[in-house]
């Protein structure tokens, strides 16, 4: 993991108090050196209440499924069925069975009322029990409904999720319709290091399972705190992000006259991080009129992390900051400017979910459209990125708008969604292009062939590509390794402003597609033609995103 770090503005003028803003950038590898990524455990704890019953417990018992099969036999699963009883419908295992596995999912019937604290502790219990080396752990919580017995008050599930994420156990959380508490779900992922999703209806259940397995099976490090120290006479201000933080402070030096400079530490938790990922963090800072050239840095920052693709040893980076004098503070830098829009749209939309469960509409769609004007104004500096904060937004004021029934639950799905880090990332210099790659698979893809495949696709992400078809023609066998591996290697793309199409698959492969539902995931084609005419389209579009 790489520590980068700039000021929005270059200088600091001696003597003068100012006030300015620190960027921090955790960057991950693309493609660490593994041959087999860590194991997984998963949790799948699955609301079976009457309210359930038709089409959502049929989506959720289906996205499920092809979770089973998106798993590889050296992860394990368990699952739990809740209503007013907790039914174990899988104990934790290796997942070397699919199909029984698939078979006890669909065995599910609807149920009663809802003991969520229940069905999430089981789940909870089940995956700490599994004894499994360096095995990174979740459990998926889903729900449509508030909790009818068991615990009911959100402050309990709170210090639960807290309490087993120091235990190296995540929550993520699912609301599904319009029913549940989504504040009390989102304060659980929050605590609980997970990600929060909302379906508004049942058909997105599968799109919500494929977005969480990329998550999970791109995991790079775990429990990140990353600690500052400033230089005496540097003061933290705000964290503009929603991350953790503690703000510590101790005596630096003496000056006489019970006078003394103190020197503040901040630590910052910023929860999971993926390969080929970056984590921003903005942090504001006062400097006060008692700077004076000194070689001393302006900070200090030491980054402490589990590496999950390297036993899960506990890793750490340290990085000096030196100070940089001149008697004007110099140009703003644009980067910084886009991570500050981004990271106050982040907390605009966390007052605006509150004004909105206040009812007060009005003053919320003022907030929402404020940042967009702010964004609006800035976004040469990063079309992609700030162009899709936009869309966003626009999507929450529509929404605003009509008074939807269940607008608060897409605004903190929204947030939840800011939260999680950038859409597409920052190329880092590379110079991308509209070139489309073709590469023609060869034989079977199976565990030993993956690495090879992500290190060929890495590189051509290093030299600007980020449109590619694979040609699957001598392919007859896929496993779920390479279907984990198509997946991360569409996520690589798709945050480059690219897209990846499978062509001419075989049947073989298509009932691999088909029993796995990567159909409604990863864009295929039936010919080689028919892959370069959909890319050729989809660059259009986009060329015509970015000039606008």
């Amino acid at each position: 993991m790489q520590i980068e770090a700039k000021f929005e503005y270059p200088n600091v003028v001696p003597g003068v108090p100012q006030e300015n803003h620190l960027l921090l950038r955790l960057r991950t590898p693309a493609n660490p050196s593994l041959t087999q990524r860590q194991p997984i455990v998963i949790g799948l704890a699955i609301d079976k209440s009457w309210s359930m019953k038709g089409d959502k417990i049929e989506a959720v018992i289906e996205a499920s499924c092809a979770l089973v099969n998106w798993l590889t036999r050296h992860d394990l699963l368990a699952i739990i069925a809740y209503s007013a009883d907790v039914q174990i419908i899988q104990a934790v295992t290796h997942l070397t069975e699919k199909i029984s596995v698939s078979d006890r999912l669909r065995s599910i019937q609807v149920g009663t009322s809802t003991n969520l604290s229940g069905g999430w502790l089981s789940a909870l219990r089940a995956v700490e029990a599994a004894s499994v080396p360096n095995a990174y752990k979740r459990v998926i919580l889903l729900t449509d409904g508030n909790p009818t017995s068991g615990i009911k008050e959100p402050a309990p599930f709170i210090q639960i999720a807290k309490d087993h994420f120091a235990r190296g156990i995540s929550t993520t959380t699912i609301g599904v319709g319009n029913d549940f508490n989504e504040s009390m779900l989102v304060d659980i992922a929050k605590a609980g290091g997970g990600n929060f999703y909302f379906v508004d209806n049942p058909e997105g259940a599968s799109d919500i399972f494929f977005q969480e397995f990329g998550d999970i099976g791109a995991l790079y490090a775990q429990a990140i705190d990353l600690e500052l120290t400033l230089a005496p006479g540097v003061h933290f201000k705000e964290l503009l992000n929603d991350f953790s933080h503690q703000v510590s402070e101790e005596i630096a030096e003496f000056q006489g006259d019970a006078k003394s400079l103190g020197r503040q530490k901040i630590n910052i938790q910023t929860g999971d991080i993926r390969s080929d990922d970056i984590r921003n963090i903005v942090v504001k800072l006062e400097i006060d009129e008692s700077i004076r050239k000194i070689e001393e840095p302006v900070f200090h920052s030491k980054v402490t992390y589990y590496n999950l693709v390297n036993q899960m040893k506990l890793e750490s980076q340290e990085m000096d900051f030196p100070i940089q004098y001149g008697d004007v503070k110099g140009k703003q830098d644009p980067d910084v400017l886009v991570e500050m829009l981004v990271a106050n749209a982040g907390k605009g939309i966390s007052k605006i979910s509150e004004l909105v469960k206040q009812g007060n509409l009005e003053d919320a769609r003022l907030i929402l459209l404020g940042l967009i004007q702010d964004i609006e104004a800035n976004k040469q500096f990063s079309p992609n990125a700030l162009g899709s904060l936009v869309h966003r937004l626009q999507l929450m004021d529509a929404k605003i708008q009509e008074k939807s029934n269940n607008l608060t639950k897409h605004i903190f799905a929204g947030s939840s969604f800011i939260a999680r880090g950038p859409e597409k990332i920052d190329m880092k210099g590379v110079q991308v292009h509209d070139e489309i790659f073709e590469f023609k698979t060869k034989g079977d893809i199976d565990l030993y062939k993956c690495p090879e495949i992500k290190t060929m696709v890495e590189k051509k992400l290093e030299e600007g590509f980020r449109y590619v078809v694979f040609d699957f023609s001598d392919t007859a066998h896929i496993d779920s390794s390479a279907i984990g591996t198509l997946i991360q290697i569409v996520g690589w793309l798709r945050r480059r402003g690219g897209e990846f199409i499978a062509a001419n698959i075989r049947d073989s492969v298509k009932k691999v597609f088909e029993i796995t539902r990567l159909y409604n995931h990863i864009r295929v084609a039936e010919t080689l033609p028919l892959a370069r005419e959909t890319l050729q389209r989809i660059i259009f579009a986009n060329q015509g995103e970015v000039e606008s």
